[in-house]
Protein backbone atom coordinates (compact mmCIF):
# COMPACT_ATOMS: atom_id res chain seq x y z
CA UNK A 1 0.00 0.00 0.00
CA UNK A 2 1.35 3.44 -0.94
CA UNK A 3 2.19 5.75 1.94
CA UNK A 4 -0.06 8.81 2.39
CA UNK A 5 1.67 12.12 1.48
CA UNK A 6 1.73 13.30 5.10
CA UNK A 7 3.63 10.16 6.15
CA UNK A 8 6.26 10.83 3.48
CA UNK A 9 6.54 14.43 4.68
CA UNK A 10 6.94 13.22 8.25
CA UNK A 11 9.80 10.91 7.24
CA UNK A 12 11.53 13.70 5.32
CA UNK A 13 11.15 16.06 8.26
CA UNK A 14 12.65 13.52 10.66
CA UNK A 15 15.59 13.08 8.29
CA UNK A 16 16.14 16.84 8.12
CA UNK A 17 15.95 17.09 11.91
CA UNK A 18 18.52 14.34 12.27
CA UNK A 19 20.97 16.15 9.98
CA UNK A 20 20.28 19.65 11.29
CA UNK A 21 20.71 18.84 14.96
CA UNK A 22 23.95 16.96 14.77
CA UNK A 23 23.19 13.46 13.49
CA UNK A 24 25.67 10.89 14.80
CA UNK A 25 27.96 13.56 16.25
CA UNK A 26 25.38 14.47 18.91
CA UNK A 27 24.14 10.95 19.50
CA UNK A 28 26.30 10.33 22.63
CA UNK A 29 25.15 13.60 24.20
CA UNK A 30 21.49 12.86 23.46
CA UNK A 31 21.84 9.31 24.80
CA UNK A 32 23.35 10.57 28.05
CA UNK A 33 20.70 13.29 28.20
CA UNK A 34 17.85 10.77 27.94
CA UNK A 35 19.49 8.47 30.46
CA UNK A 36 19.82 11.30 32.99
CA UNK A 37 16.10 11.96 32.62
CA UNK A 38 15.26 8.34 33.38
CA UNK A 39 17.49 7.89 36.43
CA UNK A 40 17.29 11.31 38.11
CA UNK A 41 14.51 12.63 40.32
CA UNK A 42 12.53 15.68 39.18
CA UNK A 43 14.22 18.05 41.63
CA UNK A 44 17.67 17.08 40.38
CA UNK A 45 16.50 17.46 36.79
CA UNK A 46 15.13 20.94 37.57
CA UNK A 47 18.39 22.04 39.19
CA UNK A 48 20.48 20.78 36.27
CA UNK A 49 18.14 22.47 33.80
CA UNK A 50 18.27 25.82 35.60
CA UNK A 51 22.07 25.69 35.70
CA UNK A 52 22.26 24.93 31.99
CA UNK A 53 19.73 27.57 30.95
CA UNK A 54 21.39 30.24 33.13
CA UNK A 55 18.73 32.90 32.79
CA UNK A 56 20.40 34.98 35.53
CA UNK A 57 17.97 37.89 35.46
CA UNK A 58 17.00 37.54 31.79
CA UNK A 59 13.82 35.93 30.40
CA UNK A 60 12.26 33.64 27.81
CA UNK A 61 11.34 35.29 24.52
CA UNK A 62 8.78 33.49 22.38
CA UNK A 63 8.07 34.55 18.79
CA UNK A 64 4.47 33.71 17.91
CA UNK A 65 2.92 33.63 14.46
CA UNK A 66 1.61 31.37 11.75
CA UNK A 67 3.68 29.62 9.13
CA UNK A 68 4.72 31.99 6.32
CA UNK A 69 4.01 35.06 8.47
CA UNK A 70 7.56 36.35 8.83
CA UNK A 71 8.46 34.74 12.16
CA UNK A 72 11.74 33.35 10.77
CA UNK A 73 12.69 36.80 9.54
CA UNK A 74 11.97 38.46 12.90
CA UNK A 75 13.69 35.64 14.81
CA UNK A 76 16.84 35.99 12.72
CA UNK A 77 17.00 39.71 13.51
CA UNK A 78 16.45 39.02 17.21
CA UNK A 79 19.13 36.32 17.27
CA UNK A 80 21.70 38.83 16.00
CA UNK A 81 21.77 40.52 19.41
CA UNK A 82 24.72 39.44 21.58
CA UNK A 83 22.48 38.89 24.60
CA UNK A 84 19.85 36.78 22.83
CA UNK A 85 20.46 33.04 22.68
CA UNK A 86 18.53 31.17 19.97
CA UNK A 87 17.95 27.46 19.54
CA UNK A 88 19.38 25.84 16.38
CA UNK A 89 15.84 25.36 15.04
CA UNK A 90 12.22 25.26 16.14
CA UNK A 91 11.93 24.20 19.75
CA UNK A 92 9.02 21.88 19.01
CA UNK A 93 11.43 19.73 16.99
CA UNK A 94 13.95 19.45 19.83
CA UNK A 95 11.71 17.74 22.36
CA UNK A 96 9.16 14.96 22.46
CA UNK A 97 7.25 16.70 25.25
CA UNK A 98 5.31 18.94 22.85
CA UNK A 99 2.94 17.67 20.15
CA UNK A 100 4.27 18.06 16.62
CA UNK A 101 1.91 18.92 13.82
CA UNK A 102 3.52 16.44 11.45
CA UNK A 103 2.45 13.61 13.77
CA UNK A 104 -1.18 14.61 13.25
CA UNK A 105 -1.01 15.09 9.49
CA UNK A 106 -1.42 18.85 9.97
CA UNK A 107 2.05 20.25 9.41
CA UNK A 108 0.91 23.71 8.29
CA UNK A 109 -2.68 23.42 9.44
CA UNK A 110 -2.32 22.62 13.14
CA UNK A 111 -5.25 24.87 14.07
CA UNK A 112 -7.43 22.12 12.61
CA UNK A 113 -6.47 20.21 15.79
CA UNK A 114 -6.98 22.82 18.49
CA UNK A 115 -7.92 19.96 20.80
CA UNK A 116 -4.24 18.99 20.65
CA UNK A 117 -2.42 22.33 20.28
CA UNK A 118 -4.41 25.03 22.09
CA UNK A 119 -3.08 25.10 25.65
CA UNK A 120 -3.81 27.64 28.37
CA UNK A 121 -2.62 27.97 31.96
CA UNK A 122 -5.17 25.28 32.86
CA UNK A 123 -3.44 22.66 30.70
CA UNK A 124 -1.13 20.04 32.20
CA UNK A 125 2.15 21.64 33.27
CA UNK A 126 4.07 18.33 33.30
CA UNK A 127 5.47 18.71 29.73
CA UNK A 128 7.13 22.01 30.72
CA UNK A 129 9.98 20.48 32.73
CA UNK A 130 10.84 17.97 30.02
CA UNK A 131 10.67 20.72 27.39
CA UNK A 132 13.02 23.01 29.33
CA UNK A 133 15.30 20.06 30.04
CA UNK A 134 15.50 19.09 26.37
CA UNK A 135 16.05 22.66 25.18
CA UNK A 136 18.82 23.12 27.74
CA UNK A 137 20.90 20.66 25.72
CA UNK A 138 20.87 23.02 22.71
CA UNK A 139 21.10 26.56 24.07
CA UNK A 140 24.57 28.11 24.02
CA UNK A 141 25.99 28.92 27.49
CA UNK A 142 24.50 32.07 28.99
CA UNK A 143 23.52 34.29 30.53
CA UNK A 144 21.07 35.94 28.18
CA UNK A 145 17.55 35.95 26.76
CA UNK A 146 16.36 32.52 25.64
CA UNK A 147 14.75 32.86 22.19
CA UNK A 148 12.33 30.25 20.86
CA UNK A 149 10.13 30.11 17.77
CA UNK A 150 7.67 27.34 16.95
CA UNK A 151 4.48 28.21 15.01
CA UNK A 152 2.11 26.14 17.22
CA UNK A 153 3.18 28.28 20.19
CA UNK A 154 0.84 30.85 18.64
CA UNK A 155 -2.04 29.02 20.36
CA UNK A 156 -0.33 28.05 23.62
CA UNK A 157 1.15 31.37 24.78
CA UNK A 158 -0.85 31.38 28.01
CA UNK A 159 0.55 27.95 28.89
CA UNK A 160 4.05 29.15 28.12
CA UNK A 161 3.62 32.20 30.34
CA UNK A 162 2.46 30.00 33.21
CA UNK A 163 5.34 27.53 32.88
CA UNK A 164 8.28 29.54 31.48
CA UNK A 165 8.87 32.44 33.80
CA UNK A 166 9.68 35.22 33.27
CA UNK A 167 8.64 35.43 29.64
CA UNK A 168 7.86 37.91 26.88
CA UNK A 169 6.08 37.42 23.57
CA UNK A 170 6.37 38.97 20.13
CA UNK A 171 3.45 38.14 17.85
CA UNK A 172 3.92 38.43 14.08
CA UNK A 173 1.01 38.75 11.65
CA UNK A 174 0.94 39.01 7.85
CA UNK A 175 -1.76 39.70 5.28
CA UNK A 176 -3.84 36.53 4.76
CA UNK A 177 -3.44 36.62 0.98
CA UNK A 178 0.30 36.02 1.30
CA UNK A 179 0.00 33.50 4.14
CA UNK A 180 -2.73 31.48 2.45
CA UNK A 181 -0.89 31.39 -0.87
CA UNK A 182 2.26 30.21 0.90
CA UNK A 183 0.48 27.50 2.88
CA UNK A 184 -1.27 26.25 -0.24
CA UNK A 185 1.95 26.27 -2.25
CA UNK A 186 4.05 24.53 0.40
CA UNK A 187 1.44 22.13 1.76
CA UNK A 188 -1.17 21.72 -0.97
CA UNK A 189 -4.06 22.79 1.26
CA UNK A 190 -7.27 24.09 -0.30
CA UNK A 191 -7.36 27.86 -0.05
CA UNK A 192 -10.39 27.76 2.27
CA UNK A 193 -8.51 25.55 4.74
CA UNK A 194 -5.55 27.91 4.60
CA UNK A 195 -7.84 30.87 5.30
CA UNK A 196 -9.44 29.07 8.24
CA UNK A 197 -5.97 28.34 9.61
CA UNK A 198 -5.03 32.02 9.35
CA UNK A 199 -8.23 33.11 11.06
CA UNK A 200 -8.21 30.54 13.86
CA UNK A 201 -4.55 30.97 14.76
CA UNK A 202 -4.51 34.75 14.77
CA UNK A 203 -7.83 35.05 16.60
CA UNK A 204 -6.50 32.89 19.42
CA UNK A 205 -3.18 34.72 19.53
CA UNK A 206 -4.85 38.12 19.78
CA UNK A 207 -7.42 36.97 22.33
CA UNK A 208 -4.80 35.20 24.46
CA UNK A 209 -2.54 38.25 24.29
CA UNK A 210 -4.96 40.02 26.62
CA UNK A 211 -3.83 37.57 29.33
CA UNK A 212 -0.11 38.03 28.65
CA UNK A 213 1.90 40.41 30.79
CA UNK A 214 4.42 41.27 28.06
CA UNK A 215 3.24 41.11 24.45
CA UNK A 216 4.23 43.09 21.36
CA UNK A 217 2.45 42.79 18.01
CA UNK A 218 4.54 43.22 14.85
CA UNK A 219 3.26 43.09 11.28
CA UNK A 220 5.31 41.66 8.45
CA UNK A 221 4.31 44.60 6.28
CA UNK A 222 5.34 47.18 8.88
CA UNK A 223 8.64 45.47 9.48
CA UNK A 224 9.41 45.33 5.76
CA UNK A 225 8.37 48.95 5.13
CA UNK A 226 9.93 50.55 8.23
CA UNK A 227 12.55 48.18 9.61
CA UNK A 228 14.43 50.81 11.60
CA UNK A 229 11.30 52.05 13.35
CA UNK A 230 10.06 48.52 14.04
CA UNK A 231 13.42 47.49 15.45
CA UNK A 232 13.25 50.55 17.71
CA UNK A 233 9.90 49.30 19.02
CA UNK A 234 11.29 45.82 19.59
CA UNK A 235 14.38 47.18 21.29
CA UNK A 236 12.26 49.23 23.70
CA UNK A 237 10.05 46.21 24.43
CA UNK A 238 13.00 43.93 25.21
CA UNK A 239 14.77 46.46 27.51
CA UNK A 240 18.24 45.15 26.73
CA UNK A 241 21.36 47.00 27.83
CA UNK A 242 22.90 47.00 24.35
CA UNK A 243 21.22 48.16 21.13
CA UNK A 244 20.85 45.97 18.05
CA UNK A 245 23.40 46.39 15.32
CA UNK A 246 21.29 47.99 12.58
CA UNK A 247 23.52 46.43 9.91
CA UNK A 248 21.52 43.22 10.36
CA UNK A 249 18.68 44.89 8.45
CA UNK A 250 20.90 45.10 5.37
CA UNK A 251 21.87 41.42 5.41
CA UNK A 252 20.11 38.58 3.53
CA UNK A 253 17.33 37.25 5.74
CA UNK A 254 15.12 34.15 5.49
CA UNK A 255 11.74 34.51 3.78
CA UNK A 256 9.23 31.72 3.18
CA UNK A 257 8.26 33.06 -0.19
CA UNK A 258 7.58 32.38 -3.83
CA UNK A 259 11.21 33.07 -4.74
CA UNK A 260 12.42 30.29 -2.46
CA UNK A 261 15.64 32.07 -1.62
CA UNK A 262 17.25 34.12 1.14
CA UNK A 263 17.30 37.84 0.33
CA UNK A 264 17.34 41.28 1.89
CA UNK A 265 14.32 42.49 3.82
CA UNK A 266 11.58 43.01 1.23
CA UNK A 267 7.80 42.91 1.21
CA UNK A 268 6.95 39.99 -1.06
CA UNK A 269 3.18 40.09 -0.62
CA UNK A 270 2.54 41.26 -4.18
CA UNK A 271 4.28 38.21 -5.64
CA UNK A 272 2.04 35.96 -3.56
CA UNK A 273 -1.04 37.92 -4.56
CA UNK A 274 -0.23 37.41 -8.24
CA UNK A 275 -0.56 33.65 -7.73
CA UNK A 276 -4.11 33.86 -6.36
CA UNK A 277 -7.13 33.56 -8.65
CA UNK A 278 -10.07 35.98 -8.14
CA UNK A 279 -12.26 33.22 -6.68
CA UNK A 280 -9.50 32.36 -4.18
CA UNK A 281 -9.31 35.99 -3.07
CA UNK A 282 -13.08 35.97 -2.61
CA UNK A 283 -12.81 32.82 -0.50
CA UNK A 284 -10.16 34.39 1.74
CA UNK A 285 -12.29 37.53 2.13
CA UNK A 286 -15.31 35.46 3.09
CA UNK A 287 -13.50 33.30 5.64
CA UNK A 288 -11.06 35.82 7.11
CA UNK A 289 -12.80 39.14 6.46
CA UNK A 290 -13.75 40.19 10.02
CA UNK A 291 -10.26 39.46 11.36
CA UNK A 292 -8.67 41.22 8.38
CA UNK A 293 -10.66 44.31 9.33
CA UNK A 294 -9.64 43.95 12.99
CA UNK A 295 -5.98 43.89 11.96
CA UNK A 296 -6.33 46.72 9.46
CA UNK A 297 -5.79 44.62 6.35
CA UNK A 298 -7.56 45.77 3.21
CA UNK A 299 -9.68 43.30 1.30
CA UNK A 300 -9.54 43.37 -2.48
Amino acid sequence: MAQPPWVKRKIRQRQRQWRRYGGLSRLPARTAHNLRWRVSDPEEIARWTDRQLALDGYYWLFVLGLNNSGTSLVSRVLASHPRIRPLPGEGQLLTNALPQAVDYGARRNWTARLDVFHWTEEADSAPALRTRYDWALYYEPGPGVLLEKSPPNTVRARWLQANFSPSRFIGVVRHPYAVCEGVRRREGLPIEEAALHWRRGNEIMLDDAESLERFLLVTYEGFAAHPQEELDRIESFLELEEPFDRDVLEEPLPHHNVDGRVQRLTNLNEKSLERLAPDEIETINRVAGPLMERLGYEAL
